[in-house]
């Protein structure tokens, strides 16, 4: 049967059938040594008639090794440290054989990443204070005391090396988990800038479009008003091209929203499936980049006047940096048109050195979302190219600054060039 896990899924289970598997052996290993111990506690035990001490502190250490192997894992330090104290005082009487406990319980207590590293070596020295107390009463020789020694010590490195392994594991664990949360935001920065770029691009339409529609309906109503209705009527068709041409843009950026890719647009002109069945004006069927000199044409027809300098055509600047000219270009125009209608409008394009310098000017200011679309569509670009929007001598002055491209065929020429109107 096919897994339907991805990679990470599989690698989880992985991992925790590994885990289910160490822990499974682990529990094993446990209880077939408290088992064995305790066989030869008890033979041993009876062979030798231990005193009832040695019996009670000899039970007590292989109780707390089961309750530290099956209890809940809050109780491990616990019954470590009583490993560790009655083992120690049963080891001399039963020839070592409860070591074992007491070594277990050293390794737990350093293995524990809530416990101070010297917390084991304390216990260690202690249980060899102990052991040695012990030995002399009991008049055994120093070689099982050196062996005490050494098996404790042995425990200690045990303990040390599996501290290490929890804390390598925990700093995977963490970095693991801070690649997961920067994986995260990376993705929610992309869809907060999908969603940015969208509005921008949804404002720059509505703007253009529906306060033309406006102005062109103002005007549709005055020349009926003055009974003039063969003017009417093409204000009315052009109103209606605006509209045709503003929805085509909206399905544009939707489209881009939803799939992510512009090319895969509906050809211009083309009824889309929520045109109403209405097919699509000449203008209407304009592609998005038109360039600046359709929107001067575009803003004239509204009623605007405007003056031109230079090369609308942007010949020496590359194709993403004039879409962010031509839209930051439509933006202003259209400003212009709701905060100084009937006055006149000033663009200028300059070709200076390696650079292009576009500047927009009306005699009012305003400022609103769209000078911030404009701002951020330069940051995007990088790089030289910049915008600044402000007051300045009376008018609003939208100024834009973008590098030529780099293989630019034209030399460079100071000051003005192209046509003026």
């Amino acid at each position: 049967m096919t897994d339907l896990r991805g990679p990470e899924g599989r690698a989880a289970g992985t991992d925790s059938a590994r885990g289910r598997s160490r822990a499974g052996l682990s529990i094993g290993l446990n209880a077939v040594g408290i088992v064995v111990v305790a066989f030869w506690f008890v033979r041993n035990g009876v062979a030798q008639e231990l005193p009832v001490w040695v019996w009670v502190t000899g039970a007590v250490a292989l109780a707390a090794w089961a309750v530290r192997e099956y209890a809940p894992p809050r109780i491990a330090v616990p019954a470590a440290v009583l490993m560790v104290g009655a083992g120690s005082l049963a080891v001399v009487h039963t020839d070592g054989l409860l070591l074992v406990p007491v070594i277990i319980g050293l390794v737990v207590l350093e293995a524990a990443p809530a416990l101070p590293v010297w917390v084991a070596v304390v216990a260690a020295l202690a249980a060899v204070v102990v052991v040695a107390a012990v030995a002399a009463a009991a008049g055994t020789s120093v070689a099982l005391v050196l062996g005490t020694a050494l098996g404790l010590a042995l425990g200690v490195v045990i303990g040390v090396s599996r501290r290490q392994l929890r804390v390598a594991a925990e700093q995977a664990r963490v970095l693991e988990e801070q690649a997961r949360q920067a994986d995260r935001d990376q993705q929610r920065a992309r869809l907060l800038a999908d969603r940015a770029r969208v509005a921008r691009d949804v404002h720059d339409v509505l703007a253009h479009s529906l306060g033309g529609l406006v102005l062109q309906l103002d005007a549709v109503e005055a020349l009926l008003e003055a009974g003039r209705v063969e003017d009417a009527r093409q204000r009315a068709t052009d109103a209606r091209a605006l509209a045709a041409d503003g929805l085509t843009e909206a399905r544009r950026a939707v489209r881009a929203l939803r799939d992510d890719q512009p090319g895969d647009a509906a050809p211009s002109g083309t009824p889309g499936p929520d045109a109403g069945g209405v097919a699509e004006s000449p203008r209407a069927s304009r592609p998005a980049g038109d360039g600046i000199a359709a929107l001067v044409d575009a803003h004239r027809s509204f009623g605007g006047t405007a003056v031109v300098q230079g090369d609308l055509d942007l010949p020496d600047v590359d194709e993403a940096t004039r879409a962010v000219v031509v839209s930051a270009v439509r933006e202003a125009l259209s400003n212009a048109r709701r905060h100084a209608p009937g006055r006149p409008v000033s663009l200028s394009v300059i070709r200076d050195g390696d650079a292009v310098d576009v500047i927009v000017a009306n005699p009012v200011a305003a400022d609103g979302h769209g000078l911030l679309g404009m701002r951020e569509r330069f940051a995007e670009l990088g790089g030289d190219a910049t915008v600044e929007a402000e007051r300045s001598d009376g008018e609003f002055v939208v100024a834009m600054h973008v590098p030529v491209a780099q293989d630019a065929a034209r030399p460079a020429v100071g000051g003005t060039s192209g046509r003026t109107s």
